[in-house]
């Protein structure tokens, strides 16, 4: 019973360790709604830019669209601003590339999303938290569980998990780290 408490203990200060590492180098999140300007790709970010002539006029949306498109004031207002594409990714757990390109000769705009290969190894610091309700051993039970994420390995993800199970016989937790993968 020492030693399970011992490993109970030890589990719970890797699971706070990781916790406060995760928080303290998250990136702050974008809250939904707000558009901010997009970070140019890996591929591009220390390319010189060249002036091309664009021998036809340019096709744009109009310019309510900016509007629509929640665009910062700035954009909206001015009106030597156009949108040429705009395009939504699918939620899903790789990076993708969006790459907008123009005909010199047409003035035609295509817009193109790749998804990117997930990296060797990235840290992430994805936190989930969950209540369930269902069956333990025969008898309703209530479960809580939260995850922190901290190391990416290809698809495989790593972290610490803790849960505690309550049933009409009592609680049980569990508190450990891991890994995981998502489809």
């Amino acid at each position: 019973m020492k030693r399970l408490i011992e490993y109970i203990l030890v589990a719970a200060i890797v699971l706070s360790a990781a916790y406060l590492y995760a928080w303290y180098n998250k990136p702050p999140a974008i809250p939904a709604g707000v558009t901010i300007e997009a970070v140019p790709a890996a591929e591009v970010k220390k390319e010189e830019k060249v002036d091309v002539v664009v021998k036809a006029p340019v096709k744009v949306y109009k310019p309510g669209i900016k509007g629509k498109l929640k665009l910062p004031a700035n954009i909206t207002s001015d009106d030597n601003q156009h949108v040429l594409a705009s395009s939504k990714t699918a939620n899903d757990e790789r990076p993708h590339t969006i790459t907008t390109t123009i005909n010199q000769q047409t003035g035609e705009v295509q817009t193109f999303d790749r998804t990117d290969s997930l990296p060797w190894i990235s840290m992430n610091h994805k936190s989930e938290i969950g209540a369930y309700v269902g069956y333990k051993l025969g008898e309703p039970a209530i479960r809580i569980e939260g995850r922190q994420e901290l190391l990416q390995v290809k698809e495989v993800h790593m972290g610490a998990i803790a849960s505690a199970d309550m049933t009409r016989a009592g609680t049980d937790g569990f508190i450990g780290i891991g890994a995981w993968a998502r489809w």
